[in-house]
């Protein structure tokens, strides 16, 4: 007899260990189903179902009931899964649409200051000065790097923006850097730039350049003139900006 009560007591322990089991596996099924995985469970773990009308919990988004006749309470054996759930992924949905908000003004702002650029490089002619050879032109460098290369105090070459964009041609000769003349010397321009730069800390500053008013010149380091590209021998402009000297300089040159 005893044997059979406990051969029955196992049965039945194992029966009821199956049923909880399956009970288990059936309540992880429908929570799957409802959306409650492992990570939805971290976003509502804390949180607690204010009234079960409007939804309200009190990590919101709606943290305040509002409801006509008052809040109504979840009780004892109300299910706030599922409200819990709704009140995550609308968190979520907000979070992610204030993301994209500041993303969007963020690009906005980069585009405003693309144009304004653009806008200072269309009204250069307004701050044009000089003679009939060469004129002045300003250009408002952000402050950062500068995308060109120099030669003595010429452009040697375009790397990138924002000179590129900027319009800074190849052959320009840096006259100025925030109305400070600065001499024929990179090493010592590197250093007016720098200075000047730690002094803005942000914002733009004018680089002022000596540019040609017309195709077909090339400037003469060693005169320190814009002449025409039929006043220099090929192998002198072969030489590039900073480095080459019109056909009367060099020939000048050669009688020492």
């Amino acid at each position: 007899g005893n044997t059979m009560s406990r051969a029955a007591a196992l049965a039945e322990r194992k029966g009821s260990q199956k049923a909880a089991i399956a009970e288990k596996k059936a309540q992880h099924e429908a929570d799957l189903a409802m959306g409650l995985n492992s990570t939805m469970a971290k976003l509502i773990k804390g949180d607690e179902l204010l009234c079960t009308q409007c939804g309200a919990t009190t990590m919101g988004p709606v943290t305040k009931c509002e409801c006509v006749g008052g809040r109504r309470k979840p009780g004892p054996d109300y299910c706030c899964k599922q409200q819990l759930i709704d009140a995550a992924k609308a968190r979520s949905a907000a979070f992610n649409a204030a993301k994209q908000k500041e993303l969007q003004r963020q690009q906005d702002a980069v585009a405003g200051a693309r144009t304004k650029k653009r806008e200072a490089v269309a009204d250069l002619d307004v701050e044009l000065q000089g003679d009939d050879i060469e004129v002045q032109v300003v250009v408002p460098f952000p402050v950062g790097k500068l995308g060109m290369s120099l030669e003595l105090n010429c452009v040697s070459n375009v790397t990138g923006d924002p000179a590129q964009e900027l319009g800074v041609k190849k052959g320009w000769v840096l006259f100025s850097v925030r109305d400070e003349e600065v001499p024929a010397d990179k090493a010592e321009i590197a250093k007016t730039v720098g200075r000047i730069f730690k002094e803005v800390k942000g914002g733009v500053v004018e680089f002022k350049f000596r540019t040609p008013i017309t195709h077909g010149y090339q400037f003469c380091c060693t005169c320190n003139k814009f002449q025409e590209e039929s006043a220099f021998d090929a192998a002198q402009l072969a030489k590039g900006p900073g480095k080459q000297m019109c056909a009367s300089c060099e020939e000048f040159s050669g009688m020492f």
